[in-house]
């Protein structure tokens, strides 16, 4: 027995059970997932409930005080991006550059910004150096200018349906205040076209500057009724100055303070009064504020709703249903479809990914899926099924919001990436068995057998393996191989989804046909990209067939499909978790031991999003939870490193920053965030073609509570409840429909013994699935209308916590890595890879009693957590990272 650290060696140390102790542990455990280290007084925060309102320490950015969906920010320096969304325009940009506007597909103007003058004096204050705050919500933006005597809140607002934008003014202080507004006109389309001809004038019934492009009829008017002054438009040569000015004097009503109103309408269409238009923006902006709330309200309502202990996630998850909401663009000449990001325009790259791309819409309708808005997913994939080449049915890459105005096949954009057609058909596969829609098979059909015709064109019989032809790209931009795993791993999904889909239409004879070509190439995969000598896969070949063996990450969705050997999948998982691929923000394209890794290039070193939250998913489902929570929660943290709620391009491969090329609103990145939570963390996978519902959860262990709303099946929608402790789990679920099946297989403690289920009292026959990493309980459940439970109960088992901590722009990767967890019997072997400049802990919860460690020291917290502490190898500590073991033994019960 261990009763004392001296006894023992200082393998294993008991402390006090104080109640100071256990409110730092505590604390501890409520942060973990946050990026946190523990407080100097954690006591105190912990009795204060400030655990949510903290979750976000280096970011200035507070989740628990601006309201249910809001946050606020007060780092607003000029790398903060703001941007407020519409279907059909939106204000955005950094504070250092100005904002611009867009009433789609033409920028209305640019380099918007604000100074102060105080009635009677001649100086103005400029606007950026007296932000201090914003605020975001879903329909608008607050920023806040503090002045020596003054204090102006400006409210940005973008209507649902309309090109145009409203920015309020509201004046607090002692005197008499007058804003000064500066723009750039400029009426031009979005890349890569572009008009001449402009010119602007004031108009006096605005009043306002009303912009125009007379050739397509198009104008706009940039105005106030508030307008005290204004530039003249100057015809001369010496006048180099080409932005505008003019003076709005906020005005006292009768309650409040004083506000004044800036308002910018496009319009596409001749012969239209400007100043009409403006006034009767104004006239109905009530009531369209009105229909921005209720839309969010809706949304919330129809959407996947989670909740957690964690404020932070809970944040997250909202934000990025609002991300993928508001990147639904409506362009008046191409339709409606999903954009893949926003970010501000670049020299003459106007803007940053305000335009659509086929697959980032894909990857986007999967999180659509996920949170259960079959509606917008299928309007998703009929705009991508809109524009697929007719002749070869590929899909598409990539569509300018110009394509309207110019010809766009003359530009070598459209039709360039095979890859796409693969994800269109695995997309549609997976929609209509989610949501149950059989019709859409049906009645796209011919769209469907284009598209696997295309991809089956690619597919050589001597080697089964789908190849890119020398004038298209994979998704590989840069190396533009002859044929790459992604892309092979890409028809494994594709043939399987078309098997599927023809099946659902009736057509046996083609789903045998993807059947077959479907086990040809999982065949086929292993022999052509595997290297025995670095012991991972190989990226690809070069159109001469060379091998290109350069360590980057690869498609983590191979693993899940069992192709390679399990000792090989084992390797690769292990190698991914490691510190050659993990930052303490996420998985980075390439292995930072590559010849090919460059920490700042784009494609060959920088961390995206969507890798690291598909890694995340691929380590839930194959029973490494411990590993796949840490994963995601790296991602976690981008949710407030630029724009609160949103999320970048992709990040820098060596330091905590976005990468140069980065956009700071990425549809995809906040996509991924949203489907790894519910299909890996909370394994919730909708089968409505079944009437059937898995629910397989890896949740943190320190959480005691998780609630799940809008479940949706095509006659029923679930509501769940599901608590856990060490020694039971909890189901509540409320079904509002008929009745369904739900396969239930929760997460328990690894080597706990399962002692019962029940559901609704009654005792059930279940099962208990044990892997090295992993072990679930499993049972099949008739769930009836109504509210019912199922309970379990076991005893003893392990539960492994991986510790995040605090980090700051600019902070190189330290955090340990767990790549390997195994036990056998009483034995828990635990590797990692460990920085030389950070202690490697881990906390283990644990009924079990250890009685020896080796490679480790012990603290016991409590009679049922340890603090672990890893050995960290001294003799490598310049090299940073090196690889450790732990092994823990614990006495029999």
């Amino acid at each position: 027995m261990v009763s004392d650290a001296r006894i023992c060696g200082g393998d294993i140390c008991n402390v006090g059970r104080s109640y100071r102790e256990a409110s730092v542990w505590v604390a501890f455990l409520l942060v973990l997932l946050t990026g946190l280290s523990v407080p100097a007084r954690p006591q105190q925060a912990v009795l204060a409930g400030n655990i949510g309102s903290a979750s976000n320490v280096g970011s200035a950015v507070d989740v628990g005080s601006a309201g249910e969906t809001g946050l606020s920010t007060d780092a607003v320096g000029s790398t903060h991006f703001v941007a407020v969304h519409g279907r059909r325009a939106v204000v955005m940009g950094y504070p250092a550059k100005g904002l611009e506007i867009w009433g789609y597909p033409f920028q209305i103007l640019s380099e918007y910004q604000i100074g102060f003058r105080t009635r009677g004096s001649t100086a103005e204050a400029d606007g950026r150096t007296l932000l201090r705050s914003v605020r975001y919500e879903r329909d608008a933006v607050t920023r806040t200018y503090v002045g020596a005597d003054f204090l102006v809140r400006e409210r940005i607002f973008v209507p649902l349906d309309d090109a145009a934008a409203a920015i309020e003014y509201q004046i607090e202080g002692t005197r008499a205040l007058d804003v000064v507004v500066h723009f750039q006109p400029v009426v031009d389309l979005m890349w890569p076209a572009a008009v001449g001809g402009q010119y602007t004038r004031w108009l006096e019934s605005g009043p306002g500057y009303q912009i125009t492009e007379p050739e397509h009829g198009i104008s706009a008017v940039v105005g106030s009724a508030e307008a005290v002054a204004h530039d003249d438009t100057l015809n001369s040569t010496i006048h180099a100055e080409t932005k505008l000015s003019f003076t709005i004097r906020p005005i006292k009503a009768a309650h409040g303070a004083p506000k004044a109103t800036v308002y910018v309408v496009l319009n596409t269409a001749q012969p239209v009064d400007p100043a009409a238009a403006m006034h009767e923006l104004a006239k109905r902006m009530t009531e369209k504020e009105a229909e921005a709330k209720a839309h969010y309200a809706a949304l919330e309502n129809a959407s996947l709703r989670l909740h957690t202990p964690d404020e932070a996630v809970n944040s997250a998850v909202t934000w990025a249903e609002n991300a993928l909401d508001q990147a639904w663009v409506c362009n008046p000449k191409i339709g409606c479809g999903i954009v893949a990001g926003y970010g501000p325009s670049r020299d003459a790259r106007r803007p940053q990914y305000a335009w659509y791309f086929a697959g980032d819409g894909l990857i986007a309708t999967n999180a659509l899926i996920s949170a259960g808005e079959y509606g917008r997913a299928k309007e998703e994939l009929e705009f991508i099924a809109k524009y697929q080449e007719p002749t070869t049915g590929m899909i598409w890459h990539e569509l300018s919001q110009s394509a309207g105005y110019i010809d766009w096949s003359k530009y070598p954009y459209m039709y360039v990436h095979v890859d796409i057609s693969f994800d269109y058909l695995s997309t549609v596969a997976r929609y209509v068995a989610s949501s149950g829609d059989k019709a859409f098979a049906t009645d796209h059909w011919p769209s469907l057998l284009k598209a696997y015709r295309y991809c089956r064109s690619l597919i050589r019989d001597a080697d089964h393996l789908p190849h890119i032809p020398i004038d298209k790209e994979g998704g590989d931009e840069q190396a533009r191989p002859g044929d790459d795993l992604s892309l092979s791993a890409g028809w494994l999904a594709a043939s399987a989804g078309f098997e599927e889909l023809a099946k659902v239409t009736g057509q046996r004879q083609l789903a045998e046909e993807a059947h077959m070509q479907n086990q040809l190439t999982r065949r086929a995969i292993p022999a052509h990209y595997w290297d025995t000598q670095q012991r991972f896969w190989i990226d690809g070949h070069t159109q001469a067939g060379v091998p290109i063996a350069s360590r980057r990450r690869g498609p983590s969705t191979l693993i899940e499909q069992h192709v390679f050997t399990a000792q090989q999948e084992e390797t690769l998982l292990d190698q991914l978790a490691g510190a050659d691929f993990q930052t303490d923000w996420g998985l980075r394209e390439v292995a930072g031991s590559s010849a090919d890794y460059d920490p700042y290039s784009y494609g060959r070193g920088s961390v995206t999003a969507p890798s690291t939250t598909g890694a995340a998913v691929t380590f839930w489902k194959e029973h490494r939870p411990a590993i796949g929570n840490a994963i995601w929660r790296e991602v976690l943290r981008w949710n407030t490193l630029d724009a609160p709620g949103h999320i970048h391009e992709v990040l820098a491969g060596n330091f905590y920053h976005e990468q140069a090329e980065s956009v700071p609103e990425q549809t995809w990145s906040s996509a991924g965030m949203l489907d790894a939570m519910v299909r890996g963390m909370l394994g919730l996978e909708i089968h409505g073609d079944r009437n059937f519902t898995e629910l397989a959860p890896h949740l943190p262990p320190e959480w005691d509570r998780v609630s799940v709303e809008h479940v949706r099946l095509p006659e029923s929608t679930l509501s769940l409840v599901l608590r856990q402790s060490m020694h039971d789990v909890d189901l509540e679920i409320r079904n509002d429909g008929k009745a369904t099946k739900l396969l239930f297989e929760p997460e328990i403690p690894l080597g706990a013994r399962l002692l019962e289920a029940k559901f609704e009292a009654r005792v059930v026959p279940a099962e208990t699935e044990i892997f090295a990493e992993d072990e679930h309980a499993k049972l099949t459940l008739d769930i009836p209308a109504g509210v019912s439970h199922c309970h379990l109960e076991f005893k003893g088992g392990v539960a492994i916590i991986v510790p995040a901590h605090e980090l700051h722009v600019g902070d190189a990767s330290t955090g340990v890595k767990l790549t390997n967890l195994r036990l056998q019997g009483r034995t828990l072997v635990l590797e990692a890879d460990v920085h030389a400049q950070r202690e490697a802990t881990f906390l283990l919860r644990t009924p079990w009693k250890i009685t020896a460690l080796e490679g480790a020291v012990a603290v016991a917290l409590s009679d049922t957590l340890y603090k672990i502490t890893v050995f960290r190898n001294a003799a490598a500590a310049a090299t940073g990272y090196t690889h450790s073991r732990a092994t823990l033994r614990f006495a029999a019960e």
